[in-house]
């Protein structure tokens, strides 16, 4: 291959290959995504760190956001700020709401750490056998689901595209709290 040739084929491959892991990552996601948008959402009781027992279908009447997370992912910390300030803040007087974090792999010393450290007033739900995630996925956080008032999951978002997902989850929300 002479080289114009060969320069062409190297910058055609580093171009292409990103596309295709993109693909493959999506592909891996939706293949560890054990719920779907419209059927009804896993239940589950849980301690919060404050010492609280939340059942999930207990919450029935109220749209629920699940916020699943890991802080060996960077971005997680940086999103439980911004579910804080952006979702929790501004829906906090309705009673027809309520958002839990699940931190997956952690002890309730870690979260009750994590919470203080960052100012976290909603919810924290220490995981630390991955139990409660398991019902939802099998890999990757972080994960978002919310759940309609009927305990029907009306939203599912992975990854951590902060402003994006944010957005997105402010829309579903509104849509789920009509």
């Amino acid at each position: 291959m002479n080289r114009p040739a060969l320069l062409l084929f190297a910058a055609l491959t580093l171009t292409v290959c990103p596309i295709f892991a993109v693909e493959d990552v999506d592909q891996e996601v939706k293949r560890s995504t054990l719920v779907e948008v419209g059927q009804m959402a896993p239940d589950f009781t849980c301690t919060t760190t404050d010492g609280r027992t939340m059942t999930l279908s207990a919450l029935k009447g109220k749209a629920v956001v699940l916020y699943f997370f890991s802080t060996s992912v960077g971005a997680s910390i940086t999103e439980l700020q911004y579910m804080e300030k952006e979702i929790f803040q501004k829906l906090l007087n309705r009673n027809d709401f309520q958002l839990i974090a699940i931190g997956r792999g952690h002890s309730r010393e870690e979260l009750v750490r994590i919470g203080g450290e960052n100012k976290i007033t909603f919810p924290l739900v220490p995981d630390p056998n991955q139990e409660l995630y398991q019902r939802y996925f099998s890999k990757f956080v972080p994960r978002t689901v919310v759940v309609r008032k009927d305990g029907g999951i009306a939203y599912l978002a992975s990854g951590s595209r902060q402003s994006v997902s944010i957005a997105d989850l402010q829309a579903a929300l509104q849509v789920v709290l009509r």
